[in-house]
């Protein structure tokens, strides 16, 4: 027979409770594992904005230091420009700015500080365009995730070497960028500042690596004499030959000689064709000394009156004393006649282009008149190797010396009765003058027509020269050289931007 016993439910209410325990630590335990699946998500999410943060530092440092070597070849290539112009300063003819070594340090100086200047200055330029990228679009590194970097200020300061901020171009050692990036993803943002130290450096130039520069000068030779005028030693070379020389392209090591050029007109070369020929080539024919042993062939083959030697420089040897005949019209010419310039009938209109030309003999005769000579300078030298009053001074009528011409003689030289007749019978007039030299004869006086010593015109156009150098230089003989100048230029320096950079975090 079962028994029954009444529990009045008790058995049901302990379910419950327990059923309500174990939901309770079920919430508890869900509440707490969502909380913290939230956190660990805010902290990926943080993380992944300062992940972006360091990949816009990453990625506008290496920006800024491609820019920096490009700026550091753009400054190289702008100094170089500077020392080519300083060199082509220096060529010859040299520039008044570039003649000493003073003023050579002067530019160079200036060089360095402008090179300075614009160094610091392609410098903060750059940073003020980052600066400007803060107002633009962020970057998005990846298309599909919700991350982006972007600048969001840029700013740089000079300073010296104590670390104190300057804007003199000469006391800045170092450009101070401050580059602040910030990092996004989902709306959470994070900022990291990075710090670009950049050194400026001394100088942008390396004088110990200085290039030489050989320049060649043409200037006038001092103290010149008797022998530098008739010089014996006569160049082998044609004028042909001697400018294919200066026109051929050089091998390594090869150097050009320079003017003034000379040569010898050889067979079948005439001095006209020479001349035609120099200024096609793009000479000058004032940088050329030309010798002929045959003035009839070669300078004149027709006539010898209406000459245009364009300035060129004629030696007319010893042995072809007796190749003039009439020399009129003769203009724009400088030549040394190693003996007699023996003129059968006239020397008359010479120089009438007004420019100044020189014309030096060692004897001069002249089977007619010596007249209407214009800017013409007419030296009679004498002959050294004969002896002393031995060398002709002879004209048939008429000796006259005007129009800025200058009558140029060492009296020493000179047979006496030419001077004599000199004396007595050569004329003045315009600005023409006489110039002699002598080295112990007393003074030479014009003569009047009775004989006696005119002081009066001779005062007004004789002079006489205290020695042989202030004679010539009287008579505007200059005779050109060449000497060689080096001069040592700076070369630019080797740009090796010193840039470290930090990150703060």
């Amino acid at each position: 027979m079962k028994q029954l016993k009444n529990q009045q439910g008790y058995a049901l209410l302990i379910v419950l409770l327990i059923i309500v325990l174990f939901l309770s630590i079920s919430a508890t335990f869900m509440a707490g594992s969502l909380s913290n699946a939230k956190q660990e998500k805010t902290v990926d999410t943080t993380n992944q904005s300062v992940a972006s943060a360091e990949m816009g530092v990453r990625y506008y440092t290496a920006d800024f230091k491609r820019e920096l070597e490009l700026i550091k070849l753009d400054v190289s290539a702008e100094t170089q420009l500077r020392i080519n112009d300083l060199i082509a300063c220096i060529q010859p003819p040299r520039e008044t700015r570039c003649d000493s070594d003073a003023k050579i340090d002067i530019i160079e100086d200036q060089i360095d500080e402008d090179m300075r200047a614009l160094y610091i200055q392609k410098i903060l330029a750059k940073v003020n365009e980052l600066n400007a990228l803060a107002a633009g679009t962020p970057v998005q590194p990846f298309t599909a995730e919700q991350i982006s970097y972007a600048v969001s200020s840029a700013a740089g300061a000079t300073v010296d070497s104590t670390g104190t901020v300057t804007t003199d171009p000469d006391a800045v050692k170092k450009i101070k960028v401050d580059l602040v990036t910030a990092g996004t993803s989902e709306a959470i943002s994070k900022e990291l500042k990075a710090l670009f130290n950049i050194q400026v450096p001394d100088t942008f130039l390396n004088p110990s690596e200085a290039l030489t520069i050989e320049t060649v000068i043409n200037t006038t030779k001092p103290n010149v004499t008797y022998t530098d005028i008739f010089d014996a030693a006569e160049p082998t070379i044609s004028c042909t030959a001697l400018l294919a020389d200066l026109t051929k392209e050089l091998k390594e090591g090869e150097k050009r000689p320079s003017p003034i050029y000379e040569c010898k007109l050889a067979e079948g070369e005439t001095l006209t064709a020479i001349i035609s020929l120099l200024k096609s080539k793009g000479f000058s024919p004032t940088d050329f000394k030309v010798f002929t042993d045959d003035f009839a062939k070669n300078v004149c083959p027709k006539s010898c009156n209406i000459l245009d030697l364009e300035g060129i420089n004629l030696s007319v040897d010893t042995i072809d004393e007796n190749a003039f005949n009439n020399m009129n019209n003769l203009i724009n010419a400088n030549i040394i006649v190693n003996g007699v310039l023996a003129s059968g009938n006239n020397l008359i209109n010479l120089g009438k282009n007004d420019s100044r030309q020189i014309i030096i003999v060692k004897e001069l005769d002249v089977g007619s008149n010596i007249q209407n000579l214009y800017y013409t300078n007419l030296l009679v030298l004498g002959d050294s190797d004969a002896t002393e009053k031995d060398s002709k001074l002879q004209w048939g009528s008429n000796f006259e010396v005007d129009n800025y011409s200058k009558l140029c003689i060492d009296i020493d030289q000179i047979l006496p009765e030419d001077l004599k007749r000199l004396s007595e019978e050569i004329k003045f007039t315009n600005s023409g003058s006489l110039i002699y030299y002598s080295r112990y004869a007393p003074d030479f006086f014009l003569k009047d027509n009775k004989g006696f010593n005119d002081t009066a015109r001779t005062t007004q156009f004789v002079k006489r020269s205290p020695d042989y150098t202030t004679f010539l230089a009287a008579c505007d003989v200059k005779l050109s050289q060449t000497i060689i100048d080096t001069t040592e230029v700076a070369v630019p320096n080797v740009l090796e931007p010193d840039f470290d950079f930090e990150v703060e975090y």
